[in-house]
């Protein structure tokens, strides 16, 4: 009996960066539409990079991006697929509070789980999405290398998702507007006053308000003391950084936090999904804290 990873394509985990890291991980592909272009996130054929400079051109012009969920159908296929081979699945999904990709794929864990009267497939609400679901998939995949059983990965993963922050600034807060994070006017006073939003992700799976700060360099100032502050430095682990076409900003919050002492940091495009409604410009950083949320 084996156990197969799954995480859907919130979770930033692009085929390049599984390859890179020799990671049998199954993503679920989700459909990004970009005006009259259907495209299938994920695809092998997509230069990541060079697609996502791009996407975050457009919705900086004002392009229409519509994202889709996951159907129930969709993962109710995989699941099967996998158990056909043998495995268990143990399924990471963004944060249930943001999405519902989540209920989708326990509808079709309870389809599987009942067709077999028997735990075959778990999905664990990550809380979050980006880098913040790719390292709780990653660490889960770990787990099944180091032949762990399906239930202690289970459990880790769920005791895992706790320590793991999620912390990321906006450059231009109309993008939230959609999410129903602020309202229109408050986000024309922010605007003007040059004012960038720092989010995180809370206890509830829900996107929460972390702080302001006037202007990107006092925002990823602010990133980098979060991370100093909060970061757990009894492990050993990967600070990811993600951007929304902004290397030079990564790379300004990567200076910052080598400064500091931590020098295992990643830097990668944002996910295209949870990109599309945080918008150009946003940089975030993912990384295991000391306490739990």
């Amino acid at each position: 009996m084996g156990i197969k990873v799954v995480a859907d394509a919130a979770s930033n985990l692009f085929s390049s960066i599984l390859k890179e890291k020799h990671a049998d991980i199954k993503v679920m592909s989700l459909h990004l539409t970009i005006e009259d272009k259907d495209y299938l996130c994920y695809d092998d054929e997509i230069d990541i990079s060079e697609f996502s400079k791009t996407y975050y051109e457009e919705l900086a012009q004002g392009k229409k991006v519509k994202t889709s969920l996951v159907a129930p159908g969709q993962f109710e296929e995989v699941f099967k697929e996998e158990i056909q081979k043998g495995n268990k699945v143990i399924c990471f999904t963004m944060a249930k509070g943001i999405s519902g990709t989540y209920n989708s794929a326990c509808l079709a864990r309870d389809s599987i789980n009942e067709k077999y009267n028997e735990e075959k497939v778990v999905v664990i609400d990550s809380m979050t999405a980006g880098f913040g679901e790719g390292l709780q998939a990653l660490k889960a995949y770990e787990l099944v290398k180091e032949g762990k059983s399906f239930e202690e990965i289970v459990k880790s993963a769920e005791e895992f998702k706790h320590f793991v922050r999620s912390d990321f600034t906006v450059d231009n807060i109309k993008f939230l507007i959609n999410t129903g994070r602020v309202s229109k006017a408050l986000a024309r006073f922010i605007h003007l006053l040059n004012i960038k939003i720092l989010l995180k992700r809370n206890s509830e799976s829900k996107i929460a308000f972390g702080g302001s700060a006037i202007g990107m360099n006092n925002a990823i100032k602010q990133l980098s003391r979060l991370v100093i502050d909060n970061i757990d430095t009894s492990v050993d682990q990967i600070v990811y950084i993600t951007h929304c076409n902004v290397i030079d900003n990564a790379n300004k919050l990567k200076s910052i936090l080598t400064d500091a002492g931590i020098k295992n940091i990643e830097i990668y495009d944002y996910d295209l999904i949870s990109g599309a409604h945080i918008g150009p410009g946003s940089l975030a950083v993912f990384y295991v804290a000391k306490e739990s949320y």
